[in-house]
């Protein structure tokens, strides 16, 4: 008779993820560490120093049109952002600059404008709140000369409809960093346009909770990198309430050597969150030869009683049977690239809502590919 020897045998799963955080804390957090999913694609030793250096809170320049605004010094965060990594905590922590931008029911019908600049590196925190049943658009528009580390919550009311557009403008230099979060309340709706177009290097990661049930979100996203720019975008919607809807839409080009964009999207459906509609979508344009697209999209989905949920992405150069069809019709090759990236972008910077910004972001975009040759 064989005799069977029993031994205990402890499993270790090397591959699960880290638990989620969400502080302000940084003691709360891993350690920075570039082999880390969150950071692996970053590219700048630069940026590395952040995770124990933080820029200063910096004299930024603040202008507002048609609502309130107040500044303080802080080493607080602020109600409804919500910080998931070290190099933000450690920002947070760090002397910055507080504004607190209020909107109310005399913005109905108005575009609010807050304006973004300052020479020197700047560290802050900008809080919009949107009083209940507020009807507006709200534009803000990063002109920052240096490293800028700035992070973004809003607000909403129940009832209310916003169309808010931030972009990283063209004449933007330095990094430009930061968390945005959104807090969508009851029946409200935040359209959300994310515009990329200058800096050296740009991450911008958003997420949004909805606070109750009926809340809608949709966020778009354009970016335009080239001569060696990198931007990454990282977003996360989480469906925590029942009877919400969600649409993400990115869109990328990049052009040069060098030149890399990224792309990671999360949309999480909470096993409450019954009744949900969700789809993510990523498109990239690799305009040449030496310039790198990203895109990750991932669905979570822990309930099934959704309405619908799906994600899709793709990255590829220009359509040749596109080009050919412009060219012989006697636009020259460079041409017939601005007409098809242009349109491209145009679609989706329209459904942003605020009209006023088409034509300078299309401008823009139109003279970062003049120096383009043909493909």
């Amino acid at each position: 008779m064989t005799s069977v020897k029993e031994r205990e045998v402890t499993y270790v799963e090397k591959d699960a993820k880290a638990p989620l955080v969400i502080s302000d804390n940084p003691a709360d957090h891993v350690a920075f560490n570039k082999k880390d999913e969150n950071w692996r694609y970053l590219p700048s030793k630069k940026f590395d120093v952040l995770a124990t250096s933080p820029i200063t809170s910096g004299n930024p320049l603040v202008d507002v049109l048609n609502a309130s605004k107040s500044h303080k010094l802080s080493h607080l965060g602020v109600a409804g952002l919500r910080v998931r990594d070290i190099i933000t905590a450690n920002h947070i922590a760090a002397e910055h600059n507080e504004f607190v931008i209020d909107v109310d029911k005399s913005a109905n019908g108005k575009l609010v404008e807050i304006n973004y600049s300052g020479s020197t590196p700047s560290n802050s925190v900008i809080q919009v709140n949107v009083a209940s049943q507020v009807e507006a658009q709200i534009l803000l528009r990063d002109f920052g000369q240096a490293d800028t580390s700035l992070n973004l919550a809003i607000n909403l009311g129940n009832g209310a409809i916003i169309k808010f557009v931030f972009i990283t403008e063209q004449s933007a230099k330095g990094m430009h960093f930061g968390q945005i979060s959104a807090n969508v309340g009851r029946d409200a709706s935040l359209t959300m346009g994310i515009v990329s177009l200058g800096g050296d290097l740009v991450r911008r990661s958003f997420d949004s909770l909805f606070n109750d049930v009926n809340g809608e979100m949709i966020l778009l996203g354009a970016t335009h990198s080239a001569d060696g720019q990198y931007c990454e975008h990282r977003t996360v919607v989480d469906h925590n309430t029942p009877n919400c809807r969600s649409y993400v839409d990115f869109r990328s080009a990049v052009d040069g050597q060098g030149t890399h964009s990224v792309w990671i999207g999360d949309t999480i459906i909470r096993y409450n969150a019954t009744g949900s509609d969700t789809y993510e979508t990523n498109r990239n344009l690799v305009l040449s030869a030496g310039a790198r697209a990203d895109s990750v999209p991932n669905l979570e989905i822990e309930t099934g009683e959704v309405v619908g949920a799906g994600h899709a992405s793709a990255t590829g150069r220009l359509d040749d049977e596109q080009i050919f069809y412009l060219t012989s019709r006697g636009l020259k090759d460079s041409e017939a690239l601005k007409l098809i990236v242009v349109g491209f972008f145009a679609n989706i910077v329209e459904r942003m809502g605020i009209s006023t910004i088409l034509q300078p972001v299309v401008e823009t975009i139109e003279s970062k590919l003049k120096s383009v040759g043909d493909l």
